[in-house]
């Protein structure tokens, strides 16, 4: 993986491996935040995943 080659580069440098950490968990969060979030079938806007209504359009969004 990129960040364990990163961070094995970076493994002397304490900013740098708290660095690389910081990016690992922003990048676990932003992506699973885009798994739990809902497609609007009239607008294509995301939604969160407990919408009901999608915050674009407002049309009412399919149950799951």
């Amino acid at each position: 993986m990129i960040l364990a080659e990163l961070a094995s580069c970076l493994k002397s440098d304490r900013n740098g491996m708290i660095f690389v950490i910081l990016v690992a968990v922003i990048a676990f969060l932003a992506t699973s935040s885009r798994r739990s979030a809902r497609r609007c079938p009239h607008c294509q806007e995301m939604n969160r995943a407990a919408a009901v209504f999608c915050a674009q359009c407002g049309q009412r969004l399919p149950k799951r």
